[in-house]
């Protein structure tokens, strides 16, 4: 049996300086000229003696793998934990600098070098914090707040965010996952050390795109903070939502911006305080933590393809529809052609068989599954429905960047996700082998 349980939680600072260059949209640069509230590395430190796991959770649109490996190595080096203990994960803000290379958007390497520092710090103080603990799981349903963002149109095709009140929308072209998880962890005298919350929405934004802020990620650590204290901190880590926002299309919302965001957030916090109050509490549980590789297929690019790039890139192309092979139903936006056909010239020289990981974490009774990128909501619903734990979390965007991962059924239904890109790599195959890795490696860890 684990030997009582020992927590630690802290955050750090990664906050970068004005002007550096935004996310944003890909195919544009904006520059940050304010703050609305600071980005942070959260993390929770965790051990039973045989083992010490963290999860870290940053306040960043998504990380490159080789950003989240130099991290790791030096959680490592100073904190020693190994790499494969440490799951990161971004929150997926729109409003935080450029991290990735994609379109017109460049990785920031000055801010990427600086902030990997800043993020391990936020592990290592939490590790220095370690003290005996304990810990309690709960699930709610959370329907009223997340939408598909996919709709079939009258046209017969595909779109994605087709608008408030759009006539020609018919229905969904996809699920939702309502279920938010919870796991709340208090010291052994009752003092509250952190809340890991788990939902799929993609984000809520804020009020300009050009203010760096945590969006409703931000909003919900600050809630949990007024309403456990300031000592608690808060991740809400973002699940299977490469296709869920919170844009109800047939009812506008009241508000928008950081109201909504505000709003969002304290319905999820709201719902961690019921829950605290009623869920059972372990201070002994057992940790186990493992990682696995899968192969997956990029989308497939022609020479074709290659040749219309550069026409688009010179600005001598009559565009009309596609314009790329890999692109079915709704044709990219002619705007942002440029962007995409700069993607499709670098897809082109990249092997056809690509390689990332997958990463399993066990908590006592709970499952973790963290996979690397913007995942559709129907493969986070199989991990869950063929998963041996209860709860089961699905943590997106962690530990690699492989953009938007979807089913084969979606990808044959096109539109802006299936879009061929590095924001959009994996080919049909990329979500079975990423379902049946996740399986594999939950099922070894109930085994082992």
């Amino acid at each position: 049996m684990a030997e009582q349980l020992r927590a630690g939680a802290a955050t750090a600072n990664i906050t970068p300086w004005l002007g550096i260059p935004m996310r944003g949209a890909f195919r544009d640069v904006t520059y940050a000229d304010a703050v609305h509230d600071d980005l942070l590395a959260k993390a929770l430190v965790l051990d039973d003696s045989a083992r010490r796991i963290a999860f870290v959770l940053c306040d960043l649109t998504m990380m490159p793998r080789h950003m989240m490996e130099a991290v790791k190595a030096r959680i490592a080096e100073r904190a020693g934990i190994p790499p494969d203990h440490v799951l990161i994960a971004s929150t997926h803000t729109h409003s935080a600098p450029a991290t990735v290379t994609v379109g017109f958007m460049e990785e920031q390497t000055a801010y990427t070098s600086w902030t990997t520092r800043k993020i391990a710090d936020s592990v290592e103080i939490a590790a220095g914090r370690l003290q005996p603990a304990r810990i309690g799981f709960a699930s709610v349903q959370e329907p009223r707040i997340i939408f598909n963002r996919r709709y079939h149109m009258r046209n017969g095709q595909v779109h994605f965010n087709p608008g408030v009140g759009n006539p020609d929308v018919l229905r969904p072209a996809g699920t939702t996952d309502p279920e938010f998880t919870i796991c709340y962890v208090e010291s052994s005298e009752g003092e509250p050390l952190a809340v890991l919350g788990n939902y799929a929405l993609h984000y809520v934004g804020t009020d300009t795109g050009a203010e760096i802020s945590a969006d409703y990620f931000g909003h919900f650590f600050r809630t949990i903070q007024c309403l456990l204290g300031p000592q608690t901190v808060g991740l809400l880590f973002n699940g299977a939502s490469g296709n869920i926002n919170n844009t109800n299309v047939f009812k506008q919302w009241p508000h928008r911006g950081h109201a909504q965001a505000a709003r969002m957030a304290k319905v999820l916090a709201g719902h961690v305080l019921t829950e605290i109050q009623l869920m059972e509490m372990h201070d002994h549980v057992e940790l186990q933590a493992m990682v696995g590789g899968f192969s997956f297929p990029r989308k497939q690019t022609t020479d074709d393809d290659v040749m219309v790039a550069d026409k688009v890139l010179s600005g001598h192309y009559a565009y009309t529809e596609g314009p790329f092979s890999a692109v079915t139903g709704q044709p990219i936006y002619p705007g942002w052609a440029p962007a995409y056909a700069r993607e499709i010239k670098v897809l082109h020289t990249m092997p056809e068989t690509l390689t990332s990981t997958i990463q399993a974490l066990r908590v006592g009774p709970a499952g973790f599954a963290a996979l690397p990128g913007e995942i559709f909501v129907e493969i986070g619903l199989a991990v869950k429905a063929g998963s041996p734990f209860a709860p089961q979390f699905v943590l997106s965007l962690a530990n690699d960047y492989l953009g938007y991962v979807a089913t084969d059924e979606q990808l044959a239904l096109g539109a802006y996700e299936t879009w061929p890109s590095r924001s959009a790599i994996g080919g049909p195959g990329t979500a079975d082998a990423m379902e049946k890795t996740a399986l594999a490696l939950l099922n070894e860890l109930l085994d082992g």
